[in-house]
């Protein structure tokens, strides 16, 4: 689509038929894509107000080019659990992809560092779950899980968590792991 040296920029457009908003990637004055926009037809996503219509170009190939592009879906229940849909550029067909996998992802936070899309959800008050996941030929793969829970009355409240680690391919669990145990890929979505 480009070099790394161009600077794309995302504009959206609302004045389209058949679709919520009109995305237009521009390098410059010239127009490079453009594609229509439509909310998933499910009662499970419904943007908050002031955040409607909102996407952002990034890099989720993690190819050094931010060209991907993320549409906020919204945010939800008492922990305020955001999700965002997800489309990729596909420099074979020069066109975007769109990662079905992605809508499903609470709160996802794109690691350049470790070139992964962390996950970061609330299961009750005394656990949260983390997944780790890379972007492969246009597709989201699980490649680790995180569990955290606490234990007992010790305070200050971080070393009473306790993890639990789980690296998909290999099926190797590691528990009963202190905060300073877990592999560094995590410290970007596990709090303390």
């Amino acid at each position: 689509m480009k070099s790394n040296d161009d600077t794309l920029r995302l504009i959206i457009g609302h004045e389209v038929d058949d679709v919520d908003y009109e995305v237009i990637i521009k390098c410059g004055d010239k127009t490079i894509h453009r594609f229509g926009y439509k909310y998933p037809e499910d009662d499970d996503f419904v943007p908050n107000g002031e955040r409607i219509d909102s996407c952002l170009l990034t890099d989720l190939n993690f190819d050094g080019i931010k060209e991907d592009v993320l549409f906020y879906l919204g945010s939800f229940g008492a922990s305020g659990t955001e999700y965002f849909d997800a489309r990729v550029w596909n420099p074979k067909t020069e066109h975007y992809d769109k990662i079905e996998e992605f809508r499903d992802i609470p709160n996802p936070v794109i690691s350049d560092k470790y070139k992964c899309i962390l996950s970061r959800g609330h299961v009750s008050a005394a656990e949260n779950k983390y997944a780790k996941y890379v972007c492969t030929n246009g597709r989201l793969v699980k490649v680790a899980e995180l569990r955290q829970y606490w234990q007992g009355n010790i305070y200050p409240e971080r070393d009473r968590a306790i993890y639990e680690e789980h690296f998909i391919k290999t099926n190797v669990w590691k528990k009963n792991l202190k905060l300073n145990q877990i592999s560094d890929f995590w410290k970007p979505v596990v709090p303390f």
